[in-house]
């Protein structure tokens, strides 16, 4: 392979080819939609957990919601050609929005369990809808930081 950091038009033609890699990396309609039923499963499990019946178990809807997750991934990277599920965490740009999310989906699992157990219960749902749109806007971001990524030429760390 020849070394094409001399030449303009490879170089060009490499900003090219990952300006229209990036472009690609828009998600479609139902990876937003289905990672909001995702998360609003996930934010409902307080609720199930207090309001359910004893017997019922709420393990496979988490269960249901990990597969649903991994056929989302696995139809972004179907989509658009690259599969980000194990990026987020490696690229340097995503970082922080995924680090930021987890931290959210704990602190707001915790504070709905909290407002539940005081029987504040308009104030546990506005927390868990809060949660759902805050998690999407961190999807969102991870997947603008993977493309700006691209975009530039930068690598994982």
């Amino acid at each position: 392979m020849r070394d094409v950091a001399g030449d303009p038009a490879a170089l060009e033609r490499l900003r090219v080819q990952r300006s229209r890699l990036a472009d690609r990396m828009r998600p479609p309609w139902w990876y937003m939609s289905g990672f909001a039923v995702v998360w609003s499963l996930i934010f409902a499990c307080p609720f199930s957990a207090r309001f359910l019946p004893q017997g019922v178990r709420i393990w496979p809807v988490l269960v249901a919601a990990l597969a649903v997750i991994c056929l989302l991934q696995w139809g972004l990277a179907r989509a658009t050609g690259i599969a980000v599920a194990t990026r987020s965490l490696r690229d340097r740009s995503g970082r922080p929005a995924a680090i930021a999310t987890i931290g959210l989906s704990i602190a707001a699992l915790a504070a709905e369990a909290f407002l539940i157990d005081r029987s504040l219960l308009v104030a546990a749902i506005a927390v868990a809808a809060l949660a759902v749109v805050a998690e999407l806007i961190g999807l969102r971001t991870r997947l603008r930081a993977i493309r700006r990524t691209l975009r530039t030429g930068g690598g994982t760390a």
